[in-house]
Formats: C-alpha cells, sequence, structure tokens
C-alpha cells in the first residue's frame, strides 16, 4: 500500500512502502528534466514583484510524478497541488468536490455518477474531460503499467480485479462516460471512504492524447506533464527541487491566494534550519534537535501522523510462532520513552496499529471507540514469558532485527536494541540497510524482525488492517488467521457503518491482543518551522501539504 511517505531520510520512515524511484538516476544523467538548478535564494517570505510567495524544503530527491506509477509523499505532495481528482481533502480532512460538482450516489451505494464542472481545463487549454478520468482509472489497473497503487483502486470497482490481474478485459469494467461531464462508476460492493479515495492520487485524470504522445518521457519534466490543479511546474529538476506558479485556468483560482511555490531539495536538517533562519526557507522539516530550540516559537507547528510502525515479526521462522516469545517483544519496550525523550518530535507511543485521529464508529475516532490495545510496558513480565519460550524452544535465540540506516531510524534502533536487551535478557543485534535494501528484504521475507512503518492511503482502520489478510502482498509478517481473513472480507462488503467498524475493532483486537502477531512501537509526529508570515499552513496526517490554502502576509 501507500503508503504518502517524505521519502528518504528523516521523513522516510512514515513513508517505508512508497519506493518507486521511476529511474530517477538514469533521469537526472541523461537530462529529461527541467536542466536549471534552482538557486539558493528563494522568494522568501516576501512578496516581490507583486507576487505572494514562499519556498518549501523538500527532504529528498522528488522519484515519480506519474499519478499512475508514484508511490513516495514527497511526489505525492507536489502532484496533489498541481493536479486535481474529482473531490479534494478539506482541512478538516473531509474530501469536498474539486473537479466534479457533485456525485449522485444509488440507493444500493454501488453506483456513483459524478457530475464534472463547467470551464474546468488543462493547462495546454483543453478541457478535463470524464474520458480523463477513465483512461487514468483503466490505466492504473492495466496490468502492463504495473502500478504499485492498482491496489487502491482494482478491488472496488467492478470488473477491475480482474483486469488488473489479467484476467479480463478492460471494456469489462464499469466505468462508463455518457458524456464529456458524466462519469459513472459501479463498485462490487459499497465502499464508505470511495470519495477519499477519489481525492488519492491514483484517481486523479490524465489525457491519454498527452500521455502517448510523451511515451517514455511522460512525467520527466515540467513540460511532460498536464495541469488542472492549483498551480502549475514552471521547472523540474528531481535533484534540486520544482518551481509551482498559480494557474489562472484553475476552477477555484480565487481561493488560492500564492502566486509562487519554491520547492527547494535540502536533505540536511542542519542546512534548511539555516537557510531558514537566513530567509531563504519558509517551511522546514526538523528533528528532535531542533524541538527545544523552536517549540516556543510560533513558528512551531506539529501533527501526529495517520501512521504507525511496528515489530514486525515473521510467522515462518520457528522463534515466533512461539506465543510467549511474541507477548514477551510487545510487553519490553517504553513506547512513551521512546515519543517523549528519544524522537521528541510529536510522535506518541502506540495504543493500537490504528493511529489515534482516524475515523471510528459514529462521531468517535477509531482509539476512541476502543481505546489502548497495546498492553503496558512491563519488564519483569517480559522476561518471564521470554524464559518460558525459551525454554519451549529449547534455546535461547539470537534476535535480529531489520531497521533502515537514516539518522532517525538509527536512534529509534539504538533505543529499542537497549530496551530489548535489558528487559529480556536477551541477545539483540540490529541489521542496518539502506532504504532499497530494507526493501528488498522485507519483500523477499528475509529478516527475522522488522522495525516497519505504514503511512494511511485515506482516512479509514481498513487501510491499516487489510494489509494483514492472509494472501497480500505486504502482509510482511506471513500472518495467517481465518476469523482475521473473515473479519476483513466481511467489513470490506459491510454496507451497515457499525456493523463494518464492529468487524474493525474485532480484527485488531485479535491482531494484537489474542494472537501478539504485532508489536506496535509509536504513531511517528511531523515537526515543521513555518515562517509566522504564512498562514493556514496544512498539512495532512496522511503526510500531504496543501498549498492551495496558503496566504502570505
Amino acid at each position: 500500500m501507500k503508503t504518502r511517505e517524505e521519502v528518504f531520510e528523516r521523513d522516510q520512515l512514515p513513508g517505508a512502502v512508497r519506493i518507486n524511484r521511476r529511474e530517477f538516476l538514469k533521469m537526472s544523467a541523461t537530462g529529461l528534466v527541467g536542466a536549471a538548478v534552482l538557486g539558493s535564494a528563494g522568494c522568501g517570505h516576501s512578496k516581490q514583484g507583486g507576487q505572494n510567495a514562499f519556498s518549501y524544503q523538500l527532504g529528498a530527491e522528488i522519484p515519480d510524478m506519474d499519478p499512475s506509477t508514484t508511490t513516495d509523499l514527497l511526489s505525492f505532495t507536489l502532484i496533489t497541488n498541481v493536479m486535481e481528482g474529482l473531490y479534494r481533502i478539506d482541512e478538516n480532512e473531509k474530501p469536498q468536490p474539486a473537479q466534479a460538482e457533485g456525485v449522485d450516489i444509488s440507493g444500493d451505494e454501488l453506483t456513483y455518477t459524478f457530475a464534472l464542472r463547467n470551464g474546468i481545463k488543462w493547462s495546454n487549454g483543453k478541457p478535463v474531460t470524464s474520458q480523463d478520468f477513465k483512461y487514468s482509472w483503466l490505466r492504473a489497473m492495466d496490468p502492463e503499467t504495473a502500478a504499485p497503487y492498482s491496489y487502491i483502486i482494482a478491488p472496488y470497482i467492478k470488473g477491475g480485479a480482474e483486469f488488473n490481474a489479467g484476467e479480463g478485459s478492460a471494456e469489462e469494467v464499469a466505468i462508463e462516460t455518457p458524456d464529456d461531464k458524466t462519469l459513472q462508476v459501479m463498485l462490487v460492493n459499497p465502499v464508505p471512504f470511495f470519495l477519499s479515495l477519489t481525492a488519492f492520487q491514483t484517481y486523479f485524470p490524465q489525457r491519454r492524447q498527452f500521455v502517448e504522445q510523451k511515451g517514455e518521457e511522460y512525467a520527466l519534466g515540467a513540460d511532460a506533464l498536464l495541469y488542472n490543479g492549483p498551480f502549475t511546474m514552471t521547472q523540474l529538476d528531481p535533484a534540486h527541487g520544482a518551481t509551482l506558479i498559480k494557474s489562472e485556468d484553475y476552477w477555484d483560482k480565487e481561493n488560492v491566494a500564492a502566486q509562487k511555490v519554491d520547492c527547494k531539495v535540502v536533505k540536511e536538517i542542519a542546512t534548511a534550519v539555516n537557510l531558514y533562519e537566513a530567509g531563504e526557507l519558509d517551511v522546514v522539516s526538523i528533528n528532535s534537535e531542533y524541538v527545544d530550540q523552536y517549540e516556543n516559537s510560533p513558528a512551531f507547528q506539529t501533527v501526529v501522523q495517520f501512521a504507525t510502525w511496528w515489530f514486525a515479526m515473521n510467522f515462518e521462522d520457528e522463534v515466533f510462532q512461539n506465543e510467549n516469545i511474541r507477548r514477551a517483544i510487545q510487553l519490553s519496550f517504553d513506547r512513551d520513552a521512546l515519543a517523549n525523550k528519544i524522537l521528541h518530535d510529536g510522535s506518541v507511543g502506540a495504543e493500537g496499529l490504528v493511529p489515534p485521529g482516524m475515523a471510528g464508529p459514529g462521531n468517535q475516532t477509531f482509539r476512541e471507540a476502543v481505546g489502548a490495545m497495546v498492553p503496558e510496558h512491563d519488564p519483569q513480565r517480559a522476561k518471564e514469558l521470554w524464559q518460558r519460550g525459551v525454554k519451549e524452544l529449547g534455546q535461547e535465540p539470537p534476535l535480529t532485527f531489520l531497521s533502515q540506516d537514516n539518522s532517525a531510524a538509527q536512534d529509534v534502533a539504538t533505543f529499542l536494541q537497549s530496551e530489548l536487551t535489558k528487559n529480556l535478557g536477551a541477545n539483540v543485534e540490529v541489521n542496518m540497510q539502506p532504504f532499497d535494501r530494507f526493501l528488498e528484504l522485507m519483500n523477499s521475507r528475509e529478516y527475522l524482525m522488522s522495525l516497519y512503518g505504514w503511512t494511511a492511503d485515506y482516512n479509514d482502520p481498513m487501510t491499516f488492517l487489510d494489509l494483514f489478510v492472509s494472501d497480500s502482498p505486504l502482509n510482511y509478517s506471513n500472518y495467517q488467521n481465518e476469523r482475521y481473513d473473515q473479519l476483513i472480507n466481511e467489513a470490506r462488503v459491510e454496507p451497515d457503518e457499525q456493523v463494518r467498524m464492529g468487524n474493525l475493532i474485532e480484527a485488531e483486537r485479535l491482531l494484537i491482543e489474542d494472537a501478539a502477531a504485532v508489536a506496535p512501537v509509536y504513531h511517528p509526529g511531523s515537526v515543521v518551522i513555518v515562517r509566522p508570515s504564512i498562514k493556514n499552513w496544512v498539512q495532512h496526517p496522511t503526510g500531504t501539504i496543501e498549498f492551495k490554502y496558503v496566504r502570505v502576509e
């Protein structure tokens, strides 16, 4: 899955599965992207030439601007601001009509008929049509595209899963375009969060003629894309950044204040902070090293992300087939100490797999309705269970866990290694690996235990809980449970929201309390310093940033 990940450095943590770099090195070397390098001096926080402009730090290179294939949060943020789907997530995390002026939903909640707005245009002046949405959706589902996010669209639309699996045709996918302004889609079963999905990047429209004309160069440069969002991109160099300017053709341009956004790749946090202090960057992500310096400043902002890090325990290994060993791991580390003393960036100790703030039954969040699912830190009990498990195994197993090698991951891994060693009396080692190698080992299941993270694709507990269904390609723990599969599969088709939420609550309880299949660690916080002249800064808990609402004073 999504993961809306802010990849490759500090922000790589919550987006561990957004991995598609789309031949980034090749792109840079061959000059397929915009050749100009953004200068070190941006527009800052001043209004130059009457422009309402600001500069924003990108923490890593820009991997992939193709909405069908991109998987990382950094690209997601840029795409969200230069393109737009049928709906858009607002400041309150609710889907609102965007390219569509509204939708008619059938009584059985299976057929959605979207009416597109009048006057919506691409950046080349051509109208955005219902066929652009149909083409893009089918492109994401087409097995030839091999889109990593095909799973977020194909299973929901009638005929989509079969087409995606190579067992059906595009003509059999239930997407109809009666005219240029009408898009009708039939779902396999009711999906309460479907409108939110239409705000996700994989659902954004693409113009077939343009995509096919560009061929292999599509999305590799600023002029190799078409834009229908609040901004257009005038400059793109994956290694250095991008320049966005306000679109005068955007349907809601009256509510877009910023005229220009300079997005600059600055990987080192210390460098970014220095540029902020010099007035050359207006928005910068910081880590715990700088929290004390800025936390009392009006520039300081933090949000707990819709993301969770946990210990994934490989059930294919005899060690984690032992329930006492798994329960010992759950109890062995102090989550709150990790969040408050080590990370110190707005992160919170995990109370479950589903993060705080995510939608739940009725007017409650999921965590409000369920409460803490993770057992409290109990070193004595942890050691007792560990020793019992060791006796059952016949020997004490070496305990090695896989982790990424960036600085933030190293800090977390070092703390957890110390906790497990101290509280279990175990021989604990950490296998630090670069991001790409980390993912290779996860995908091949070549690990005993792993510190793994996931960021929500949409605001519903399903985005976390369906990871552990037996046949999920992202079920890295190889956990299998018939009752769990039944709960999730029933929740996927259940029209009654209370019943559906009941299934998801029972599924999380089974996963954590009953089976001790995972050991949730923490929910990451995101801390930024935003120049006080920048108003209405909106960072979604899913990780993407909205420039549309920004106003510079």
